[in-house]
């Protein structure tokens, strides 16, 4: 797959990145680390990531030197949550090694989805 790459006037995700601190982190990341435990509703999530945020999903989807499971989970999250990037971080270590390991596993699911539709 081609690299694809937009400006970043054109990306949907720019709140994601929007930095908090305190007691509203703290209940984000609570959030995030929920969401990501329930595997079809997170699936469902970033789902929804890739049918709203199409430029951001090509810039950041078609980058295979970055880590597209954590990108498009930041992404799922945000959308369901409002969490911001660095509190859905702060809730994955919230979850156990096998909550971490279906969560990357529904993830690569729907990246593999938005590529087989790339073709």
């Amino acid at each position: 797959m081609k690299r694809i790459y937009h400006h970043c006037d054109k990306l949907e995700e720019g709140r994601m990145w929007r930095n908090i601190s305190g007691k509203e982190a703290d209940d984000y990341a609570e959030q995030a680390a929920e969401l990501m435990k329930e595997p079809d509703v997170f699936k469902y999530s970033m789902q929804q990531a890739l049918e709203h945020w199409p430029f951001s999903c090509e810039h950041n989807l078609s980058a295979k030197n970055i880590n597209r499971l954590a990108w498009l989970g930041h992404a799922g999250c945000y959308l369901t949550t409002g969490s911001p990037e660095i509190c859905t971080r702060n809730g994955w270590w919230q979850l156990d090694q096998i909550q971490q390991d279906e969560a990357n596993r529904v993830a690569a699911e729907v990246i593999k989805e938005w590529e087989d539709a790339q073709n």
